[in-house]
């Protein structure tokens, strides 16, 4: 039978008072209050059990609390701040932030940047969960310069792409194309990664389009040489033939040679919204001249 959490609460609460009450004859301060962890621990357990989430982080954050004031074990500490982050996530996705980004302070001060750089990563998808897209971008910007920094160059990379595709959706287009075109970088010549380099630089090379048809002209050029293969994919195809329609002002050729690539490689969402918006500013443009 579970136990009540409110009870268990009680007795932590009970615990941790008397342990700061002064001198006892049973038993040592640290005694008690590593009872009164435990007590906390279980009576967010419970509360987890039952569902409810706040109650359960609450319980946590007390018990961490009292490893990092009273009994000298931040390691603990931060563990436990993250079963906090794990109870706050759904019903009180702020607070889960919060007690998460404590922990990932923690572990930057040890020096520990991979696990640092995961739980900057929990955070990133946490705001990206909740619509935050600019704490999102900067949480994965973070941890995937921790993760570059520990040599972890797949991981590095995975998450700059993440900022850059929520850069590019914010129109925050300069950031975003340096993102696509660091990764790409980073991939050309390594033989598990290059398959990739083409579609890393046809974001790039949107994110340009989007932004300023000269740059996207001298972009192809500067894709070429650093991948001379990008010539020959229908990547590059697809770029030169929507720069030409954009430096037309023909939304119908561009929707056309979006239709013949999609038939073969059906867009993500990402690029139908980002190829969208191009569509519309050549309407817009067309629009104003007609």
């Amino acid at each position: 039978m579970a136990q009540d959490p409110t009870a268990l609460l009680s007795q932590a609460n009970k615990a941790a008072s008397s342990a700061g009450s002064g001198f006892s004859f049973f038993g040592g301060k640290t005694d008690k209050y590593e009872n009164a962890v435990e007590l906390y621990t279980k009576a967010a357990n419970a509360f987890r059990l039952q569902q409810n989430g706040v109650e359960a982080g609450r319980a946590y954050e007390q018990a961490a609390s009292l490893q990092k004031n009273k009994l000298n074990e931040p390691d603990d500490m931060a563990n436990t701040l993250q079963d906090a982050y794990k109870a706050y996530r759904k019903p009180s996705p702020q607070d889960a932030a919060r007690v998460l980004s404590q922990a990932i302070d923690h572990y930057l001060s040890k020096g520990n940047f991979r696990r640092a750089a995961t739980q900057k990563q929990y955070l990133a998808e946490l705001y990206e969960e909740i619509q935050d897209h600019k704490e999102a971008r900067a949480a994965y910007e973070d941890a995937a310069r921790w993760y570059e920094d520990d040599n972890a160059a797949a991981l590095a990379n995975k998450l700059a792409l993440k900022a850059g595709d929520l850069a590019a959706l914010d129109g925050d287009y300069t950031p975003a194309i340096q993102h696509y075109e660091h990764v790409a970088r980073q991939s050309v010549s390594n033989n598990l990664m290059r398959f990739s380099v083409k579609d890393y630089l046809l974001r790039g090379g949107i994110c340009h389009l989007a932004h300023d048809i000269i740059g996207a002209r001298r972009a192809l050029d500067s894709y070429r040489e650093l991948d001379p293969g990008f010539v020959q994919t229908r990547e590059c195809a697809l770029l030169v033939d929507l720069a030409d329609a954009v430096e037309a002002g023909d939304s119908e050729v561009f929707a056309e040679k979006l239709f013949r690539y999609d038939q073969l490689s059906p867009l993500s969402p990402w690029f139908t919204t980002m190829l969208l918006r191009i569509k519309n500013q050549i309407e817009k443009h067309e629009d104003d001249f007609s």
